[in-house]
């Protein structure tokens, strides 16, 4: 298996680009614009084209195209044959390139449909916005992120190999065999915000299929006594990151996301909260070397939306795919303690939302059985929700047994609640404090590892009764 970068010879509008890339910034903006949380750019579909030529021997091969992120609602076609459509632009999806012109010419085109605004609470870019990668596989032979290795124990430091087809694993001069097997390895460093020791595994499978696996002997455990880390009570001291680069827009640099890691380490944070959709794998892969205890965000928002086009469209048929992604992507690193599987969403307070919440906890559960799962809940929110007056409005969404007020095309329901929140940030907190609220709250929250309180620190006394 042969990753290779897929950046370059990209065209966007017949204009020469090199991905990552966003296309939203490259806008022109103004105070017309009505969509203040996307910083007032307008939005729009780009098309994204790469000629390549594949090689004749790439015919005995299996030929995936790797896109990290598209922004959004993505639609890839090879040489004008539609191959995938994928909605979500936080996730990362893999094409299988059917129908290769072997020995000649072959065109991939991306086409970005970030038209209708706004979908997002915060600017999002637009368009391919991180890399892409081309994975030359044996045709029933290793694939990306199919190998799975977890930490058994840590004293002594036993991993566990899990892998679709036999291969063989060597790390620090141990080595094992099988499709799942156990490894213990003496003397092994540990991994820790403190000492962020990593080690790579070499995989193999049959005559030259091989491929390196970046792993850290890491043991979590939580309970009501505390978060514990290889053993030790950790303290979280982390902040919310979202996606963009600031002036550099939403492209997705390594080099960036190296440094907003680094500067959050060099400032005494040892947590990152993915806000509010799964990171890029540039920042999994600064937080493995940095120290960085990261919890990964799956969604924003569920089925009722919190912008008129945002993916509450797409969720109740894309969320196991999405959650899927982005649970199997991050299995191996180090640095994910946690997965989150919503911001503020108020749907748990009613039956089918609680089932939602459930199914998602379960299918975490059952991806990856080592990591606890949690929600950052507002309580507030969801209370005011059963009431049928929820806090954001898109126009059609349905709270509770009422009906959201309508709001004006294009109007970003995100600026109402941020207002109202520096308004009554104290009554935030005061208002998951009431059995009422409790009762309510109480079967979502019992359904988490691990419970969210956003601006509900006041829960936490009670919590200890």
């Amino acid at each position: 298996m042969q990753k290779n970068v897929f950046n370059d010879h990209w065209t966007v509008g017949g204009k020469a680009v090199t991905l990552p890339h966003d296309a939203q910034i490259a806008e022109t903006r103004g105070p017309d614009v009505s969509n203040g949380g996307h910083g007032y750019f307008p939005g729009g579909v780009y098309t994204y084209e790469k000629a390549f030529t594949a090689p004749a021997e790439w015919a005995d091969k299996t030929i995936l195209a790797e896109f990290e992120g598209v922004y959004k609602n993505a639609t890839v076609s090879l040489n004008g044959k539609e191959l995938m459509f994928h909605p979500y632009g936080y996730t990362g999806f893999f094409v299988e390139l059917l129908g290769l012109n072997y020995g000649c010419e072959n065109t991939l085109t991306v086409v970005a449909d970030n038209s209708k605004l706004p979908n997002s609470r915060w600017y999002s870019g637009s368009g391919i916005y991180r890399p892409v990668w081309l994975w030359e596989c044996e045709k029933d032979g290793l694939r990306p992120e199919s190998v799975k290795i977890t930490t058994v124990s840590i004293d002594p430091a036993v991993i566990r190999v899990q892998s679709p087809i036999p291969v063989k694993a060597e790390v620090a001069s141990v080595s094992g065999e099988g499709v799942d097997f156990k490894l213990t390895i003496p003397n092994a460093r540990l991994w820790s915000a403190e000492e962020p020791n990593l080690y790579t595994a070499h995989i193999t499978a049959g005559e030259g299929d091989e491929t390196e696996i970046i792993f850290g002997f890491r043991k979590i455990e939580w309970s009501n006594k505390g978060l514990f880390i290889n053993g030790r009570e950790t303290l979280l001291r982390g902040g919310c990151v979202h996606h963009d680069s600031g002036i550099l827009g939403a492209a997705t640099y390594a080099e960036s996301e190296e440094r907003r890691v680094r500067i959050l380490k060099e400032n005494g944070f040892n947590a990152i909260r993915s806000a509010h959709n799964p990171c890029s794998k540039a920042m999994l892969a600064a937080c493995d070397r940095y120290g960085m205890y990261l919890m990964d965000e799956t969604f924003d928002m569920w089925y009722n939306r919190k912008n008129p086009y945002d993916y509450g469209m797409d969720f109740e048929k894309c969320w196991e795919a999405d959650v899927t992604s982005m649970v199997e992507r991050d299995f191996n690193h180090p640095s994910v303690i946690l997965y989150s599987i919503g911001n503020e969403v108020g749907e748990p307070a009613e039956a089918k939302g609680l089932d939602y919440g459930r199914k998602m906890v379960e299918l975490c559960h059952k991806l990856d059985a080592s990591r606890p799962v949690t929600c950052g809940t507002n309580l507030m929110i969801m209370s005011r929700y059963a009431k049928g007056s929820g806090i954001y409005q898109d126009g059609e969404q349905k709270t509770g047994g009422g009906e959201g007020k309508k709001e004006k095309e294009g109007q970003n329901a995100s600026l109402m609640f941020n207002i109202m929140a520096s308004f009554v940030g104290s009554g935030m907190n005061k208002g998951g404090n009431s059995k009422k609220v409790d009762a309510l709250t109480t079967p979502f929250l019992d359904s988490l590892d691990i419970a969210g309180y956003n601006y509900g620190s006041g829960r936490y006394p009670l919590e200890e009764k």
